[in-house]
């Protein structure tokens, strides 16, 4: 027995029980293989989903719903004077149209208090208005009489120049017969020599040589007398062209006289008119101040608050009275970014925006898988941060017209918070997720549609 188990066969058998043995222990069981092979898979098949799968990338911003015009954004009503307040005309919730009385308040300066203060300005300014006719009447008159003394001047300068011309005329009459007086004479004298040679020769009666003495004596008499009415003459002359001198001053005193009291009077008139123009001005000034204690609403829309106010409390001007929300018809949305956001958007991006009120799913890479979101289209980014210096930068959303409407103001209040996704490049899923592993910052790139975001400038520009 010894023998046969100490046998070669016997030890060769033995071997392989143990190999059987061992490979037996060390196999994997069936259902371990299965799962490696499944997570093998699942591995590959996420490699593959993040290279393919896009993701786009956000930039995200809280904001609240406004108008896209101004003069549709809530307003509020100030007080236009200091004043006591007298009643309230509405009531919070009350929709009002443009020009509808909100409040009345009554004036408390000195300057307002009296009751005829109009009425007394407008008697004062009917008495400035009737003296002012009346100074134009005399402007009137004044004229008139400037042309009557033009008239006369030229009347009586005419009349002086005919007498001058007559006197002149009669002047040269007087000469032509001086010359003819003075050949006469030099004929009597020659006469008279010749007669007195004659009579003392015996030749010539007493009585014809005394006859030649006479007209001698009659030719010198003439030629005299012309002579003197020749000087006569030459001083009516004088006196003729001295009185056309007289006449054109005299006629032009008068009328300078006239024109002095025509520029007096049109002196008075534009004294009389800057008193009109502040009279009409102060009483623009009433009636405007009187107005202003009406407050009146600016727009149609709806009050929505009215400040603690009771009756005969004293208001000052700019105080608060009541906050009025018009009626938007565009609406919009202002959403704050930060300065690292602020270079990576541009005008005509694409946004989705969430509001209160309104249940919505969003999935910040996946804007398709969204629900109950809105879209919304960057219309304006702001070139300087807001008031608070913190750094903040204000964009406005307006609604995007190729995707689902907004809702109406009447659920869409302006005032509501809305968080928004402004939406940038498309990338991969693992290029995203391995870019906030490593804290890398949004690459910054313009918009691929260049004609959408010039069709939002013109957009807005036409709005």
């Amino acid at each position: 027995m010894n023998i046969e188990h100490n046998s070669p066969l016997h030890n060769d058998n033995h071997m392989h029980n143990q190999e059987y043995r061992s490979i037996r222990f060390v196999k994997s069981k069936h259902s371990l293989r299965i799962f490696a092979y499944v997570l093998i898979s699942l591995f590959i098949l996420l490699v593959i989903l993040l290279l393919v799968v896009p993701w786009v990338q956000t930039v995200t911003g809280k904001g609240k719903v406004t108008a896209l015009v101004p003069g549709q954004r809530p307003q509020t009503i100030n007080s236009q004077i200091t004043g006591r307040l007298v009643s309230w005309l509405v009531v919070e919730g009350q929709h009002v149209e443009a020009g509808d009385t909100i409040a009345i308040l009554a004036d408390i300066d000195s300057k307002f208090l009296d009751t005829a203060l109009i009425q007394n300005q407008q008697k004062q300014l009917d008495a400035i208005e009737q003296r002012r006719g009346s100074i134009i009447s005399q402007i009137s008159a004044l004229r008139g009489q400037i042309e009557a003394e033009t008239d006369a001047r030229s009347s009586g300068v005419n009349a002086s120049k005919e007498k001058v011309e007559q006197a002149k005329q009669r002047r040269i009459a007087l000469e032509e017969r001086l010359k003819q007086a003075i050949l006469d004479l030099n004929v009597a004298k020659q006469r008279f020599q010749d007669r007195k040679s004659l009579f003392e020769q015996g030749l010539l009666s007493q009585r014809q040589y005394e006859n030649a003495q006479v007209e001698q004596q009659k030719a010198d008499v003439a030629l005299i007398t012309l002579k003197a009415d020749i000087e006569a003459a030459r001083r009516q002359e004088l006196e003729a062209l001295e009185n056309v001198k007289n006449k054109e001053s005299e006629g032009t005193s008068k009328i300078l006289k006239a024109v002095a009291d025509e520029s007096k009077a049109l002196e008075s008139v534009a004294s009389i008119d800057n008193s009109i123009f502040k009279g009409r001005s102060d009483l623009n000034a009433f009636y405007q101040r009187k107005e202003a204690s009406i407050v009146r609403a600016p727009i149609k829309g709806k009050i929505v608050r009215l400040f603690a106010l009771g009756m005969g409390e004293t208001v000052k001007q700019g105080d608060k009275l009541a906050v009025l929300v018009p009626e938007a018809q565009s609406l919009a949305v202002e959403i704050r970014i930060s300065g690292n956001d602020a270079p990576l958007l541009s005008i005509g991006r694409k946004v989705r925006l969430q509001f209160d009120g309104f249940p919505a799913f969003q999935i910040r890479g996946w804007p398709s898988a969204s629900a109950g979101t809105f879209g919304g289209v960057i219309s304006v980014i702001d070139a300087v941060d807001d008031d608070q210096y913190s750094g903040s930068f204000r964009i406005v959303v307006k609604p995007d017209p190729q995707d689902v409407p907004w809702p109406n103001s009447t659920y869409l209040r302006p005032g509501t918070k809305v968080a928004g996704w402004m939406q940038l490049n498309t990338v991969s899923l693992g290029y995203e997720l391995w870019r906030q592993f490593n804290g890398f910052p949004i690459s910054l790139d313009v918009p691929t549609k260049k004609s959408d975001s010039k069709q939002s400038i013109n957009e807005e520009s036409k709005e």
